[in-house]
């Protein structure tokens, strides 16, 4: 579905957080945006989403038509508010899946995911909440042949930390350059061990960076994760823990994108 827009939206979107007490901090906490975006939208620097206005509508049951049109009233009337969120109407992805697909024929899609290269890795850290920022991440298409629940990602991996010369595991190395991509796997199944044996390796964004690491150990009990490289100089990568109270998001790599040397 497309949202038509005049160029008058981002006056009513100003003039709607005004009215519901909110300055643009607080717009942007309660919507799960960064302030910059809303700062953006409402000088007119970036047009909203469709994504970015269904939430606003069915956070605060203000109308669509309204904040598109300019055609009143603002609010949806109580008898609507307990009415099928807007987000449902227009079946935005429950799981903030940010996955698009291409029918290339004979049952085979191109999934476009969003691609978090090198250039994007210190502001992945403060933007992967941000559907913007997300947004207008490049893509990276993988071959599927049926529609993904979930949220799948591909990140560029940098450095040489896991490849590896041993014969038992040169076929797993993940190269420098290589584009990774995992699905998400989402906070509530944090508790539960990660499921190791069907999945090697993992993205870990932690607060102090993206890493692409095997995950050699699940302590549930603690939340505490130990991480291996590959890469067999135990001086310069050796195995650590990290909290996942400091983690933001977790993938399980599904497929590596470029042929692995051996």
């Amino acid at each position: 579905m497309t949202v038509n827009q005049d160029n008058k939206i981002k006056e009513r979107i100003k003039e709607l957080r005004k009215l519901l007490k909110l300055n643009q901090k607080d717009l942007a906490s309660q919507l799960g945006y960064a302030q910059s975006t809303i700062s953006e939208i409402e000088k007119g620097v970036k047009n909203p989403t469709e994504r970015f206005l269904i939430s606003l509508c069915d956070k605060f049951n203000s109308r669509l038509e309204w904040l598109t049109t300019g055609e009143k009233p603002i609010f949806r009337p109580e008898a609507e508010n307990n009415a099928k969120p807007i987000s449902d109407i227009f079946q935005v992805d429950a799981d903030l899946s940010y996955n698009k697909y291409i029918d290339i024929g004979d049952g085979t899609m191109l999934m476009l995911t969003p691609l978090v290269n090198e250039y994007a890795y210190a502001g992945y850290l403060t933007g992967y909440k941000d559907p913007e920022f997300i947004e207008e991440l490049p893509t990276h298409p993988i071959y599927v042949n049926k529609f993904h629940k979930g949220n799948y990602q591909s990140f560029t991996a940098i450095g040489d930390s896991m490849t590896s010369t041993d014969e038992d595991t040169i076929q797993d190395n993940i190269y420098h350059g290589n584009i990774v991509t995992g699905r998400e796997i989402i906070k509530d199944h944090w508790r539960s061990h990660l499921h190791t044996h069907a999945f090697l390796d993992y993205v870990i964004v932690h607060k102090d960076g993206i890493l692409i690491k095997r995950v050699i150990k699940h302590d549930t009990e603690n939340g505490i994760l130990t991480l291996h490289s590959l890469n067999e100089n135990k001086d310069m990568y050796p195995d650590f823990n990290v909290s996942l109270d400091d983690v933001y998001q977790i993938f399980s790599i599904v497929e590596v994108h470029q042929k692995r040397k051996r």
